[in-house]
Protein backbone atom coordinates (compact mmCIF):
# COMPACT_ATOMS: atom_id res chain seq x y z
CA UNK A 1 0.00 0.00 0.00
CA UNK A 2 1.33 3.43 -0.98
CA UNK A 3 1.35 6.12 1.75
CA UNK A 4 1.95 9.81 1.08
CA UNK A 5 2.74 12.13 4.02
CA UNK A 6 0.72 15.34 3.99
CA UNK A 7 2.12 18.77 4.83
CA UNK A 8 0.43 22.11 5.43
CA UNK A 9 0.76 25.28 3.34
CA UNK A 10 0.57 28.64 5.17
CA UNK A 11 -0.59 31.71 3.23
CA UNK A 12 2.05 34.41 2.84
CA UNK A 13 -0.16 37.29 1.70
CA UNK A 14 1.82 37.46 -1.54
CA UNK A 15 1.33 36.11 -5.06
CA UNK A 16 3.53 35.09 -7.92
CA UNK A 17 2.65 37.25 -10.91
CA UNK A 18 2.68 35.79 -14.42
CA UNK A 19 2.09 37.05 -17.94
CA UNK A 20 -0.85 35.07 -19.27
CA UNK A 21 -2.31 34.82 -22.78
CA UNK A 22 -5.54 33.04 -23.57
CA UNK A 23 -8.17 32.75 -26.25
CA UNK A 24 -11.75 31.74 -25.52
CA UNK A 25 -15.11 31.81 -27.18
CA UNK A 26 -17.74 29.56 -28.67
CA UNK A 27 -15.49 28.61 -31.63
CA UNK A 28 -12.32 28.05 -29.57
CA UNK A 29 -11.33 24.47 -28.77
CA UNK A 30 -7.84 23.40 -27.82
CA UNK A 31 -6.88 20.10 -29.47
CA UNK A 32 -5.98 18.66 -26.05
CA UNK A 33 -9.61 18.91 -24.96
CA UNK A 34 -9.58 22.30 -23.26
CA UNK A 35 -12.33 24.78 -24.05
CA UNK A 36 -9.77 27.54 -24.59
CA UNK A 37 -6.13 28.16 -25.47
CA UNK A 38 -4.01 29.13 -22.48
CA UNK A 39 -0.41 29.95 -21.58
CA UNK A 40 0.66 31.13 -18.14
CA UNK A 41 4.30 30.16 -17.84
CA UNK A 42 6.05 33.55 -17.78
CA UNK A 43 6.77 34.40 -14.13
CA UNK A 44 7.67 38.06 -13.60
CA UNK A 45 7.47 39.05 -9.90
CA UNK A 46 6.23 38.49 -6.37
CA UNK A 47 3.51 41.00 -5.51
CA UNK A 48 1.07 41.58 -2.62
CA UNK A 49 -2.09 39.48 -2.83
CA UNK A 50 -4.30 42.54 -3.34
CA UNK A 51 -2.46 43.63 -6.52
CA UNK A 52 -4.81 44.31 -9.42
CA UNK A 53 -4.66 41.91 -12.35
CA UNK A 54 -5.84 42.43 -15.91
CA UNK A 55 -4.30 43.91 -19.05
CA UNK A 56 -1.88 46.28 -17.30
CA UNK A 57 1.51 45.34 -18.73
CA UNK A 58 3.17 46.50 -22.00
CA UNK A 59 2.42 44.12 -24.85
CA UNK A 60 5.93 44.57 -26.28
CA UNK A 61 7.52 42.74 -23.33
CA UNK A 62 9.24 39.69 -24.88
CA UNK A 63 8.27 37.51 -21.90
CA UNK A 64 4.63 37.30 -23.01
CA UNK A 65 3.76 33.74 -24.10
CA UNK A 66 3.32 33.42 -27.86
CA UNK A 67 1.59 30.02 -28.10
CA UNK A 68 -0.76 27.78 -26.12
CA UNK A 69 0.83 25.57 -23.45
CA UNK A 70 -1.34 22.61 -24.60
CA UNK A 71 -1.24 22.77 -28.40
CA UNK A 72 0.36 24.63 -31.33
CA UNK A 73 -2.09 27.54 -31.37
CA UNK A 74 -0.25 30.87 -31.82
CA UNK A 75 -1.89 33.80 -30.03
CA UNK A 76 -3.31 36.68 -32.05
CA UNK A 77 -2.95 40.33 -31.08
CA UNK A 78 -6.71 40.34 -30.39
CA UNK A 79 -6.51 37.43 -27.89
CA UNK A 80 -6.51 38.21 -24.16
CA UNK A 81 -3.50 39.66 -22.31
CA UNK A 82 -3.50 39.29 -18.52
CA UNK A 83 -1.32 39.89 -15.50
CA UNK A 84 -2.24 36.70 -13.66
CA UNK A 85 -1.68 35.96 -9.96
CA UNK A 86 -1.20 32.70 -8.09
CA UNK A 87 -1.22 32.77 -4.28
CA UNK A 88 2.14 32.10 -2.70
CA UNK A 89 2.33 29.69 0.24
CA UNK A 90 5.09 28.53 2.58
CA UNK A 91 5.43 24.83 3.34
CA UNK A 92 5.22 24.41 7.11
CA UNK A 93 7.49 21.34 7.02
CA UNK A 94 10.38 22.72 4.92
CA UNK A 95 9.86 26.51 4.72
CA UNK A 96 9.87 26.34 0.90
CA UNK A 97 7.67 28.73 -1.06
CA UNK A 98 5.20 27.31 -3.58
CA UNK A 99 1.88 27.88 -5.27
CA UNK A 100 -0.95 25.35 -5.11
CA UNK A 101 -0.39 24.55 -8.79
CA UNK A 102 3.32 23.80 -8.19
CA UNK A 103 2.94 22.00 -4.83
CA UNK A 104 3.43 18.22 -4.83
CA UNK A 105 0.88 15.61 -3.83
CA UNK A 106 0.23 15.73 -0.08
CA UNK A 107 -0.06 19.52 0.09
CA UNK A 108 -2.88 20.67 2.37
CA UNK A 109 -4.26 24.22 2.61
CA UNK A 110 -7.23 26.31 3.67
CA UNK A 111 -9.34 27.68 0.81
CA UNK A 112 -11.40 30.04 2.96
CA UNK A 113 -12.68 31.97 -0.06
CA UNK A 114 -15.01 29.01 -0.68
CA UNK A 115 -18.73 29.22 0.22
CA UNK A 116 -19.82 28.52 3.80
CA UNK A 117 -21.36 25.17 2.77
CA UNK A 118 -17.85 24.01 1.79
CA UNK A 119 -16.35 24.75 5.22
CA UNK A 120 -15.89 22.47 8.21
CA UNK A 121 -16.97 23.05 11.79
CA UNK A 122 -13.78 25.07 12.39
CA UNK A 123 -14.85 27.58 9.71
CA UNK A 124 -12.11 26.51 7.25
CA UNK A 125 -12.44 24.87 3.83
CA UNK A 126 -9.65 22.29 3.93
CA UNK A 127 -8.19 21.00 0.65
CA UNK A 128 -5.54 18.36 -0.03
CA UNK A 129 -3.72 17.54 -3.26
CA UNK A 130 -4.17 13.85 -4.08
CA UNK A 131 -2.58 11.86 -6.93
CA UNK A 132 -5.90 12.35 -8.80
CA UNK A 133 -6.40 16.08 -8.17
CA UNK A 134 -7.38 18.62 -5.49
CA UNK A 135 -9.93 17.36 -2.94
CA UNK A 136 -12.16 19.73 -0.98
CA UNK A 137 -12.63 17.62 2.15
CA UNK A 138 -15.55 19.70 3.43
CA UNK A 139 -17.41 19.79 0.10
CA UNK A 140 -20.36 17.62 -0.85
CA UNK A 141 -19.58 14.20 -2.36
CA UNK A 142 -20.92 13.49 -5.84
CA UNK A 143 -22.80 10.49 -4.43
CA UNK A 144 -24.20 12.30 -1.36
CA UNK A 145 -27.41 10.74 -0.05
CA UNK A 146 -28.59 13.99 1.64
CA UNK A 147 -28.16 16.60 -1.12
CA UNK A 148 -30.66 19.02 0.45
CA UNK A 149 -29.08 18.90 3.92
CA UNK A 150 -26.40 21.58 4.42
CA UNK A 151 -25.61 20.60 8.01
CA UNK A 152 -24.03 17.13 7.57
CA UNK A 153 -20.61 16.49 6.01
CA UNK A 154 -20.07 13.69 3.49
CA UNK A 155 -16.54 13.31 4.89
CA UNK A 156 -15.98 13.99 8.58
CA UNK A 157 -12.51 15.27 9.43
CA UNK A 158 -10.72 14.94 12.76
CA UNK A 159 -7.44 16.47 13.95
CA UNK A 160 -5.46 19.55 13.02
CA UNK A 161 -3.75 19.91 9.62
CA UNK A 162 -1.71 18.18 8.43
CA UNK A 163 -2.42 15.35 10.91
CA UNK A 164 -5.98 14.85 9.71
CA UNK A 165 -8.11 11.72 9.53
CA UNK A 166 -11.24 11.64 7.37
CA UNK A 167 -13.96 9.06 8.01
CA UNK A 168 -17.72 8.66 8.53
CA UNK A 169 -17.67 9.14 12.34
CA UNK A 170 -19.96 12.13 12.89
CA UNK A 171 -22.96 13.87 11.36
CA UNK A 172 -22.77 12.46 7.83
CA UNK A 173 -24.69 10.74 5.05
CA UNK A 174 -24.58 7.19 3.67
CA UNK A 175 -22.21 8.02 0.79
CA UNK A 176 -19.15 5.79 0.72
CA UNK A 177 -16.99 4.67 3.61
CA UNK A 178 -14.87 7.79 4.07
CA UNK A 179 -12.61 7.24 1.07
CA UNK A 180 -12.11 9.65 -1.84
CA UNK A 181 -12.30 8.85 -5.53
CA UNK A 182 -10.87 11.67 -7.63
CA UNK A 183 -9.51 11.22 -11.13
CA UNK A 184 -7.76 7.84 -11.19
CA UNK A 185 -7.05 7.92 -7.44
CA UNK A 186 -9.00 6.01 -4.76
CA UNK A 187 -7.76 6.22 -1.19
CA UNK A 188 -8.15 7.42 2.38
CA UNK A 189 -6.73 10.25 4.48
CA UNK A 190 -5.62 8.76 7.81
CA UNK A 191 -3.42 10.35 10.48
CA UNK A 192 -1.94 12.82 7.96
CA UNK A 193 -1.24 10.25 5.23
CA UNK A 194 -2.96 9.62 1.92
CA UNK A 195 -3.28 5.82 1.69
CA UNK A 196 -4.30 3.82 -1.37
Amino acid sequence: MRRIKCFFLDETGDCRQYLRRYSSGSNTVCKDGYGYHNACSSYIAIVPEDTVSGDRHPHDDTRWPTKCDHCDYVFLETDYWQLHHRRLYRRKDTGEFTTIEEAPVGAMWYADWMPTAWKGQDGHALFVKTPGGDWGIDMRASNCTKPDDNVHKCWVRHGAPPDVTVDKNGLTCAAGAGSIVIGNYHGFLRNGYLED
